[in-house]
């Protein structure tokens, strides 16, 4: 299992499936960076083979500063690629996780393939970010045995696509797991004492905006909507990639004083449940989106969510059951969503939570998922 960070969504995803994984009888050889923060698990042996210039040190940040950490960690995974393919020859599978950039991941799989590994990659977003790696993309999925994705709506996008890929049978649906482990692991964080921490009325409604905070999570469109909506306090969670930075004159509106909470940054999972605990409902007004591991983790906090009508989100939300879908996905369906889960107040909100638990649980269930993608790896032997 290769997943690179060693830290957030992935990585936590990571873990849940390797545990799976080797419960059900399978040996795990996990790489992953060196500072991870992935826990011993039984069955799951961790090789810290990436390397990262995050920002820690004073020359480091010194890097960062001058732009040279893309330069920096790309030349860093390069000298991983010995110790991988070292890796790749003891197992009888790799399964890729994510590549934190898709030609350096191409270049990986390609000597994997040559080292003789089959190689299955799980694409967590079918749809690109940032540079354009389409073709590169396409390239990495005729180069592996199988491509798992969370989704129906993924596997149509890459159909459209990557008609070829699909043709063969090599796009696999198995869905994303739940995350009510997870979530309990962080203890318990009681709502009033959480509000009080961070300086939130008792009675107030609460939106979460919780993750990477990209330009394509919707800030923005929160950030608009909200004068829209009396009394609605927003909580903003995560790291700043772009977004923060993007929303900075709204943010600076008189319109939003005193209801804008930012808490920017890797948030260990204490303060994470602190601020799931604080909120009465999870944002996901994501202008694209395949799934998301957000919505699992909100209904691990059992939280209900308000989310757009885009990509797979539609697949994991029950609208009226355990959140609320967007009639359409801009400013004045958000407005609509967020005004009705505000009218409906914390009881509702705290029913159509339990509800999207209980679903997580009965459909998302990580046994089940180990055990497809354990039958995928056997299918990948045999080709």
């Amino acid at each position: 299992m290769i997943e690179q960070t060693g830290q957030g969504g992935i990585a936590d995803y990571t873990a849940e499936l390797t545990r799976a994984l080797a419960a059900e009888g399978w040996q795990i050889e996990l790489a992953t960076a060196q500072d991870h923060h992935y826990a011993p698990a039984r069955g799951v042996r961790i090789h810290p083979v990436f390397h990262y210039v995050r920002g820690r040190t004073r020359l480091a940040r010194a890097a960062r500063a001058r732009g040279l950490g893309p330069l920096a960690n790309g030349l860093r995974f390069l000298c991983a690629l010995p110790r991988l393919l070292v890796l790749a020859r003891r197992v009888d599978v790799v399964h890729a996780q994510k590549w934190e950039l898709a030609p350096l991941g191409l270049l990986a799989v390609a000597c994997m393939r040559l080292a003789g590994a089959p190689v299955v990659q799980t694409a967590h977003n079918t749809f690109e970010r940032g540079l354009p790696f389409e073709r590169t993309n396409l390239l990495l999925a005729r180069l592996t045995a199988r491509t798992i994705v969370h989704t129906e709506a993924d596997v149509e996008r890459l159909s459209r696509a990557r008609g070829a890929a699909r043709g063969r049978g090599r796009v696999a649906m198995i869905p994303h797991g739940e995350y009510g482990g997870l979530a309990a692991s962080a203890g318990l964080a009681d709502r009033d004492a959480a509000r009080v921490e961070l300086g939130i009325a008792r009675e107030a409604p609460v939106t979460l905006l919780f993750g990477h905070l990209r330009l394509d999570k919707g800030l923005d469109d929160l950030l608009a909507a909200l004068p829209r909506v009396p009394g609605l306090q927003l909580l903003v969670g995560g790291r700043e990639e772009g977004a923060l930075a993007a929303a900075r004159a709204q943010l600076q509106s008189p319109a939003l004083v005193g209801r804008v909470t930012v808490r920017e940054g890797f948030l260990e999972l204490s303060e994470v449940a602190r601020l799931f605990a604080a909120a009465d409902t999870v944002a996901l007004p994501y202008a694209r989106a395949s799934q998301s591991g957000v919505l699992l983790l909100a209904y691990g906090f059992r939280r209900p969510v308000v989310a757009y009508p885009v990509g797979g989100l539609v697949e994991a939300v029950l609208d009226g059951e355990t959140g609320w879908l967007c009639a359409r996905p801009d400013v004045d369906g958000l407005v609509q969503a967020l005004a009705a889960s505000a009218a409906a107040g914390w009881p509702e909100c705290r029913r159509r939570g339990a509800a999207g638990a209980r679903l997580a649980a009965e459909r998302f269930a990580w046994p089940v998922i180990a055990r497809r993608t354990g039958e995928l790896y056997e299918q990948a032997l045999s080709c």
